[in-house]
């Protein structure tokens, strides 16, 4: 007990102490009270603070978390309460109060923050004036993608601080929570905030913190020596995404502007900016590192290309020039909007963003001075043109290099059927049919099947053909066929185009979808084409920006560039596993293969589209692009795929449909065993999910017919269970780890739970 003449002064510090706190604006009464019910109103909440909240690691607000302060703060601690320590040094030497608040970022945006420290101008002024303390969280983006939060009126980055965080959503398009949970299975162990874990040891780690975003490939090809994995993101989403920075290897810079090909800044004139895209395109790279005259070669050369049908033509250059032909797209490096820009970053993004778009895309080199342009190409894999090797003097010579190097051919442009499903989607119709409508590339023709809606599906697609620029025909059926398939075989049969685009009616598509689809049929044994897919939800909520955390089990490198494979390949490589074409609104079919293989596809409830992709491809190739040009509306509480999980006839159609698959010439006993395990592990993980009280697979009654079915055809086959591969077993543990249903204590059992069931599919065969 302090001797009696202290009292006094120990009485002033503390004052002194509780008006600091109360002086730096940063102390939330209200919260603080909200968020501990044990500080009675007999309290003034700043005293109870100051006497027990600080040493129990409470926060005196939501944006001042103690126990990142102390980890950052380290041993330059100068005072035991760490809000006092923040308000007299940690502010000032830039000691960050929260994993959401960076002091740096919210110094620049604020305009300088005074006397106060930046938390206390933050809760002042910065909050009310709508700006965000960090470069990772985008106010507009984060409430168009939770519709919830817009609606409440929360404030954004509050609501992702208080409990957003929590829940996975994620702040931006920069970071991809729920992504960072899968592929990071200690942080969802920990019970971790996804941002939180990935700004505390995913970052220095070098995690990536969302598909697109590799830390490591982005320093490395940083121009800046001193930059750092640690900071990357931050870096990134501060500022040098707006400029022409790469940040993976293969897949577009997420939120640039610059992300794709055909959002890069080209020249065009009005009527080209409007017309659909070619199928086919060239880029002349003419850039000596000299913004001066020189001569007309290349324009020579630009004039014959921009005359053959079917090329789009580009030119990067530095040269000026008095006149380019107007059908040549232009990107001037002289201009003054790209003069503080390395040159050598705009051609690596350039190329890059070419390589995603269309690999087959001719790169010609007329000049390049900035760069090996060969190498790059050979690299990335595109292929490259010297001029200096050799200049084709004429239009058929120029012809017969691009037949040679990018598969220049002529076909006639194939007419286009779209097929629109509908059961009681009048809500998101009018979305539907618009993005039918606003394709770059025309369809020639729209079926609409309602299966007997009970909403208003029926008038809002009259409206829609009363106003259809092309033909829009309506199928009504007077009672419910039972099954979406029923419906895509009747419009199949009805279809006239030479391809069909089966438009699900609450999805929705990019104007660019047909655009770059279409061409792909060039090739005239592809009878399937299809794209990646943005998930959504209800209310247009971003779920996921691709479908690769459902492949990726598969594959984390086959998805992320576009290819052309032969279809017993595909079904060996994937669909003989599982379905990797989640959504039929992502595919173009060619009709005369389809029509081909619409005899059973009434006799599916569920599977019918898994069934059909397979059938499609054993008459030809299938052809995919990356980019994510269809958006898939999934809905929680209802419709065929969330219904179809809890449904044994849904597993006993995947098993046939796998059996028709394991016929493929491709598919040796590895892949048989894999697709089994991978359908007994989802079998055992739904009924986990669900908590549906029902036998495991191999006991169930209702599914002894399939089974047996599998185990005859192992039997026949002579594929014994492989006890010593252990590929099998690493398959299991990779699923049950990407599993957010699974704890981590759960994991090694589940994944023995389902190498027994798979094992014992090959002992219930009966003669």
């Amino acid at each position: 007990m302090p001797p009696a003449y202290l009292k006094p002064l120990s009485s002033i510090n503390a004052l002194w102490r509780w008006w600091l706190i109360a002086r730096s604006r940063i102390f939330d009464a209200e919260w603080y009270k909200a968020n501990y019910p044990d500080v009675t109103d007999d309290w003034d909440c700043i005293s109870h603070y100051l006497q027990k909240g600080a040493s129990q690691r409470r926060r005196p607000h939501l944006l001042f978390d103690p126990a990142w302060y102390e980890l950052v703060r380290g041993s330059k601690r100068r005072d035991a309460n760490p809000l006092i320590d923040y308000i007299l040094y940690g502010a000032a030497d830039g000691v960050e109060p929260s994993p959401y608040f960076s002091t740096p970022f919210y110094r620049k945006i604020s305009g300088g923050t005074g006397r106060l420290t930046p938390l206390g101008h933050f809760v002042a002024c910065g909050s009310s004036r709508g700006l965000a303390p960090t470069p990772l969280f985008d106010r507009r983006w984060y409430l168009d993608n939770n519709p919830d939060v817009r609606r409440a009126g929360f404030d954004p980055f509050l609501h992702f601080v208080a409990s957003g965080a929590k829940e996975g959503r994620s702040p931006s398009p920069l970071f991809d929570s729920a992504w960072y949970r899968m592929k990071n299975a200690d942080a969802r162990d920990e019970g971790c905030e996804p941002l939180h874990h990935y700004l505390l040891l995913g970052a220095v780690e070098g995690r990536k913190p969302s598909p697109a975003f590799d830390a490591d490939f982005f320093v490395a090809s940083a121009l800046d020596q001193g930059a750092m994995r640690k900071t990357a993101l931050a870096s990134y989403a501060a500022q040098e995404r707006k400029e022409w920075r790469s940040t993976h290897p293969i897949l577009p810079p997420p939120a640039s502007a610059t992300a794709y090909f055909e959002a890069l800044p080209w020249r065009r004139t009005q009527a080209k900016e409007n017309a659909p895209e070619a199928p086919f395109r060239v880029v002349i790279i003419d850039v000596d590192g000299e913004a001066k005259p020189r001569p007309n070669t290349v324009d020579r050369h630009l004039r014959i290309l921009a005359a053959l049908p079917g090329l789009d033509v580009h030119l990067v250059t530095d040269a000026l020039r008095e006149a380019t032909p107007e059908e040549v797209a232009v990107i001037d490096l002289a201009h003054p909007d790209l003069a503080g820009i390395d040159h050598r970053m705009v051609l690596d993004r350039l190329l890059r963003a070419l390589r995603f778009r269309d690999p087959g895309g001719l790169v010609v080199e007329a000049a390049c001075a900035i760069a090996p342009l060969a190498e790059i190409c050979a690299e990335l894999q595109v292929p490259h043109h010297d001029l200096a090797a050799h200049a084709p003097g004429c239009a058929a010579e120029w012809i017969d290099v691009l037949a040679r190097k990018a598969n220049y051919r002529l076909v006639p442009e194939p007419t286009i059927s779209v097929i629109v499903p509908n059961f009681n989607h009048a809500r998101w119709l009018d979305e539907r049919i618009a993005s039918i409508l606003a394709q770059r590339r025309a369809a020639d023709e729209i079926i609409f099947l309602d299966d007997c809606s009970s909403d208003e599906s029926l008038r809002r697609a009259r409206a829609w053909r009363a106003k259809s620029p092309i033909p829009f025909s309506i199928l009504a059926n007077e009672t419910n066929s039972g099954s979406p398939f029923k419906q895509w075989a009747k419009g199949i049969e009805r279809a006239r185009g030479d391809l069909i685009w089966i438009a699900e009616s609450d999805d929705w598509s990019s104007p660019r979808f047909l655009e770059q689809m279409a061409p792909l049929f060039m090739d005239p044994q592809v009878t399937m084409a299809y794209c990646d897919s943005e998930v959504i939800g209800a209310d247009g909520e971003i779920l996921s920006r691709s479908y690769r955390f459902y492949t990726d089990s598969l594959s984390e490198k086959k998805w992320l560039t576009a290819y052309v494979n032969r279809g017993e390949q595909e079904i060996a490589e994937a669909l003989a596993i599982k379905n990797t074409i989640p959504n039929v609104s992502a595919a173009l079919f060619r009709r005369a293969t389809l029509a081909g293989c619409i005899d059973s596809l009434p006799g599916f409830s569920y599977c019918g589209d898994w069934w059909t992709y397979v059938n499609v491809l054993r008459e030809g190739k299938i052809a995919y692009r990356p980019q994510a040009l269809n958006k898939h509306r999934q809905h929680v509480s209802h419709g065929v795929t969330q219904t179809g999980e809890r449904e044994i006839r849904a597993v006993e159609e995947a098993i046939a449909i796998k059996l028709s698959a394991f016929n493929a010439r491709q598919c040796d006993a590895s892949i048989i065993w894999t697709s089994i395990a991978q359908t007994v592990f989802e079998y055992e993980i739904r009924s986990k999910s669900v908590a549906i009280a029902r036998p495991s697979f191999v006991m169930n009654k209702d599914l002894a017919p399939s089974i047996e079915k599998l185990a005859f055809f192992l039997a026949k086959r002579g594929y014994k269970y492989p006890d010593e591969d252990g590929r099998l077993a690493a398959f299991v543990r990779g699923l049950a780890v990407d599993s957010i249903i699974l704890q981590q204590s759960e994991r090694e059992e589940f994944v023995h739970l389902v190498l027994r069931q798979v094992r014992a599919v090959r002992t219930c065969h009966t003669n």
